[in-house]
């Protein structure tokens, strides 16, 4: 097994919080419990093509409002998700301190121009990063192969020597498919637990 070199974290769910799901079930006039509006999220055509970069916010807000029978205006809308990302879990810069001093470290998130925005403009998190992969930047999404693939390249080590943390089952396996080591983790207290218990800290 290669040396580990580098940890790769996702940030929505593992290291910054997220709110909004549960307005967006409202908005479903609850047809949709929060794991329902998950699974159809990461099943969303305009969900991919956003985060992608394929589309701007104006055309994605109308698509998903389609897509998901929304009864929400525009500006509502807009208000809530820019909201979505409520903070960095307590202990993130704390747990990325330590890591650093003997990982390199890189984040691959599925976001959007919207969310980056904001991300980079607010929090210190994204500091510790040597490098960032941005879906939307990038043209690819998680969990294609392709995605991975992109994200080994632009890290320039073997991918059995990154550590990959997200909170996704599917991107986990599809990171593993492609060679990395992975774990499915909630939070900063996952990602924790995962490290120790793989004896990486």
């Amino acid at each position: 097994m290669a040396t580990v070199s580098t940890m790769l974290f996702d940030l929505g769910g593992v290291l910054f919080q997220l709110s909004g799901a549960a307005v967006v079930c409202r908005w479903t006039r609850d047809r949709l419990t929060p794991s329902e509006l998950m699974k159809k999220w990461l099943a969303s055509p305009a969900v991919r093509d956003f985060e992608s970069g394929r589309i701007d916010f104006s055309a994605f807000r109308a698509r998903l409002k389609q897509e998901l029978l929304l009864a929400v205006d525009d500006e509502e809308f807009a208000a809530v998700f820019k909201g979505w990302i409520t903070g960095a879990y307590p202990g993130a810069e704390d747990l990325l301190t330590r890591l650093s001093a003997r990982y390199s470290l890189s984040c691959f998130s599925n976001t959007n121009a919207v969310h980056w925005e904001i991300l980079t403009r607010d929090y210190n998190v994204l500091g510790f990063f040597d490098k960032t992969f941005a879906s939307f930047q990038m043209g690819l999404v998680k969990p294609d192969a392709e995605a991975f693939a992109h994200v080994v390249e632009g890290l320039g080590v073997p991918a059995g020597s990154i550590v990959f943390f997200d909170d996704s089952q599917a991107n986990v396996a599809a990171a593993q498919q492609c060679g990395l080591r992975a774990f499915c983790v909630a939070g900063v207290a996952g990602v924790a637990a995962a490290v120790e218990e793989a004896g990486l800290l």
